[in-house]
């Protein structure tokens, strides 16, 4: 429901300003809930209308690209890497002080890493969690290397970027 309503949400931005433009005076806004959840699936429809394969599940990790997953840290928080290019993937394996995973053919490629995505999950899960995550977060950031961390609740309410914004209710104050 929340992704058909975001889609919404778009639609009748956009209905409002062909209007306003003088392109439209009216717009059939038509939207159902099944469609826009195609569009957060990524490419998994389209390789399933393609070649008639079913991906299986892989939890946080990606069928279409390795190193790609959720690692968990040493202070019991976790970040979410991507290694979606070639340079980026090779980066990665310098970090975590595996450079020898660049020339195995194993992880040349990132088909090959995709295959051997439970091998390259290990390895990069080794090294992550060693540290914690605001040092892992630095390190890999530092590289050029794309990370975030993943929040619970408590680091999404301590987050200064929401508290400026009045995102959460104080509770304690009813106005």
């Amino acid at each position: 429901d929340m992704i058909a309503g975001i889609y919404g949400a778009s639609a009748v931005s956009m209905a409002l300003l062909a209007r306003e433009r003088g392109d439209a005076r009216g717009q059939v806004i038509d939207l159902s809930l099944l469609e826009p959840i195609f569009s957060v699936l990524g490419p998994e429809a389209a390789i399933f209308k393609t070649t008639g394969k079913v991906k299986q599940r892989v939890g946080s990790a990606s069928n279409t690209t390795s190193p790609r997953n959720v690692y968990a840290c040493a202070d019991g928080k976790y970040v979410a890497l991507s290694g979606s290019t070639q340079t980026v993937a090779q980066r990665i394996f310098e970090i975590i002080g595996r450079p020898d995973m660049i020339k195995d053919p194993r992880f040349a490629t990132n088909s090959d890493r995709v295959k051997n995505r439970a091998l390259v999950d290990e390895a990069v899960g080794a090294w992550f969690i060693q540290h914690t995550r605001d040092e892992a977060l630095r390190i890999m950031r530092e590289a050029g290397a794309t990370v975030g961390p993943v929040y619970d609740i408590a680091d999404a309410v301590d987050d200064p970027h929401f508290q400026e914004r009045e995102v959460f209710l104080d509770v304690e104050d009813p106005d």
